[in-house]
């Protein structure tokens, strides 16, 4: 009896070891709470560029609201494709980011030949950042003052006058695409291997106007060495207020090219969440909205949803106008 009794007890002890491991092991299984390492921030773009300079000055704090380091890396080429697709193929847990733009996922996908990501499926949109206003400009001897009288010297020229960009498949270059389209005037386009390139191309007086990035030409509208025309923003830029915007004159090119964080499809909803509220946080802290205001950047902010219905619809629109230029890229 003794030795049944000390089995039964045997048995028992056994029993309810197994059951606390049973019921231990989903505990020890958890996976740590998000963000438990560095995330990584991929830019497609060279270092020192304009995006490289917004996400390294985003970074210490959003560093500080996720609890980790944020590490920022530069792939760029081929459009913002390369670092781009890099990030897409990344595991879908949140640790990698991408800093995306209009060029790289509204406009690539649709110049190119072969795209190598669907920019519909493979990411989802995490935060907006906003987007840099571009300028229409002249020479300051070019005969046009305001931006009604170039048009009308467009339409009535026997030649077409000149526009330059920073590059073919470039959103300056589609920009100047959809006013050509809305506006029905012939505009040649020649490109410049970027906006610094353009900009002295303009001051040489090489094309007949440009579109550019306001922070690039401001300093030369400034000198009196270029004239301003018009802007694509929502509304009037504090820097140049005497300036129209394009929509003020019926035309419905009201922003430049959207920048934002985007991440791979399959990130948790609750970990895409945690990333907009610190990214949306992070754009309204007094010094980084001062510094991007001098830069002469538009900060947007939507909630995620309103984002993701945003991308979706930027893809579109800039396609449209792709297909209806007939804007074709071999990279």
């Amino acid at each position: 009896m003794k030795s049944t009794s000390i089995t039964r007890r045997a048995a028992l002890h056994n029993m309810g070891g197994a059951v606390l491991a049973t019921a231990a092991g989903p505990l020890l299984a958890q996976p740590a709470a998000y963000p438990s390492r560095p995330i990584k921030i991929i830019v497609p773009w060279a270092a020192g560029g304009g995006g490289d300079v917004i996400v390294r000055l985003m970074s210490p704090s959003l560093a500080q609201r996720l609890g980790q380091p944020v590490i920022v890396e530069n792939r760029p080429g081929a459009i913002g494709t390369i670092g781009s697709l890099v990030a897409a193929r990344s595991p879908a847990d949140g640790y990698t980011l991408l800093y995306g733009s209009a060029d790289s996922h509204s406009i690539a996908p649709h110049i190119l030949k072969r795209p190598p990501y669907d920019a519909k499926k493979d990411f989802v949109a995490v935060a907006p950042i906003g987007y840099p206003p571009l300028g229409l400009a002249v020479h300051a001897s070019h005969p046009a003052k305001t931006f009604a009288q170039f048009l009308q010297m467009a339409k009535e020229a026997k030649a077409p006058l000149t526009f330059g960009s920073w590059g073919q498949g470039s959103s300056g270059h589609i920009t100047m695409e959809a006013l050509k389209q809305a506006t029905h005037v012939d505009l040649l386009h020649v490109p410049y291997n970027g906006t610094a390139p353009l900009a002295q191309a303009q001051l040489a007086n090489q094309v007949d106007c440009s579109i550019n990035t306001l922070p690039v030409i401001e300093q030369h509208v400034r000198a009196g060495s270029l004239r301003l025309l018009a802007i694509t923003a929502k509304e009037r830029i504090a820097q140049f207020p005497d300036i129209p915007i394009m929509r003020e004159m019926g035309i419905s090119i009201d922003m430049g090219p959207w920048l934002g964080f985007l991440a791979p499809a399959g990130v948790p909803a609750d970990t895409v969440a945690r990333l907009h509220d610190a990214f949306d946080a992070t754009l309204r802290e007094p010094p980084i909205v001062e510094q991007m205001t001098k830069t002469i950047m538009v900060i947007d902010h939507m909630d995620q949803k309103s984002y993701q219905t945003f991308y979706a619809r930027e893809f579109d629109r800039w396609g449209d106008y792709i297909r209806t230029a007939k804007v074709t890229v071999d990279i």
